[in-house]
């Protein structure tokens, strides 16, 4: 039973296979958050403007609008069976990307699914994908692989990546929740990578992170791994999403790496992880 006063899971569907793996993630996570779980499809009217200006007629937005109450229909039904049967779906006017990133003002947590093979599709087409991981107001999730859903998928740890920066605290605390509520280990890796462009040395192997920024992290009931490598970070997170069930890192720019942005490190996640990528906000 959910907690109608928590902020919402949302998620959006659009009959894809992927957004309805997508569903599948958010519906778990919300059920092992004990929080509600909206399910929005955007009907884009936009995109039905005959040269760009003249509005479509209702007989048209009237077959959107059934065919988007038969997506949110099914991805109930998904909702229900995998033990969530209280999901609120809705349809909303919008393109996906701002319907997305207008829900995630009063969400807790926004889940998107991807392509199986570098590319985004359905909700995260093309330059939607770069505006809801850079200006949604809460964590995003894109649902990657088929890992997570594997027989003893349960049993992987939490891989979160973490350099030492200001959003390390952010960054530890969502895997050390999402580790916790999963009774799952967390593995923090702190990988060393050539920052030199930016006039700062990397962190070099053998150099762990600061006890002080775990020890002030609440990690009662995880059991937490250090794992210092002298390999790319964007090479061994990929590497390491093989065995995990969620990678966390941060959204963008110094978020989790040196030199981390969407295009380059949280790109290459997003294109190439073996399993759901959780983006933490820390910008």
């Amino acid at each position: 039973m959910t907690t109608a006063a928590a902020p919402p899971i949302v998620t959006g569907v659009d009959g894809s296979v992927e957004s309805l793996d997508a569903v599948r993630w958010a519906a778990r996570a919300a059920r092992l958050r004990d929080a509600p779980l909206e399910i929005v499809y955007a009907l884009d009217f936009s995109a039905l403007l005959a040269g760009g200006v003249v509005p479509p007629p209702e007989e048209m937005k009237d077959v959107v609008r059934a065919r988007g109450r038969r997506y949110l229909r099914a991805a109930a039904e998904l909702a229900t069976a995998q033990g969530l049967p209280d999901a609120t779906t809705r349809l909303d006017p919008d393109r996906a990307a701002l319907a997305l990133i207008d829900a995630s003002r009063t969400a807790s947590l926004l889940v998107v699914g991807s392509s199986g093979h570098g590319k985004l599709t359905g909700l995260l087409a093309g330059s939607v994908a770069s505006a809801v991981s850079a200006h949604a107001s809460c964590d995003t999730v894109v649902v990657r692989g088929d890992t997570w859903d594997e027989p003893g998928a349960a049993d992987r740890p939490v891989v979160a990546g973490v350099d030492g920066g200001e959003a390390t605290e952010r960054i530890l605390a969502a895997a050390l929740t999402e580790a916790r509520v999963r009774k799952a280990p967390l593995v923090v890796v702190h990988a060393a990578a050539d920052d030199s462009r930016h006039g700062e040395s990397p962190v070099g192997a053998g150099q762990r992170l600061p006890a002080d920024r775990l020890r002030a992290q609440d990690t009662e009931g995880v059991a937490v791994d250090e794992a210092v490598v002298a390999t790319h970070p964007r090479r061994e997170l990929i590497e390491r999403s093989a065995t995990a069930q969620l990678v966390v890192l941060g959204n963008r720019g110094r978020g989790g790496f040196p030199g981390l942005l969407l295009g380059s490190t949280g790109q290459a996640l997003l294109h190439n992880a073996a399993c759901p990528v959780y983006l933490v906000r820390v910008g």
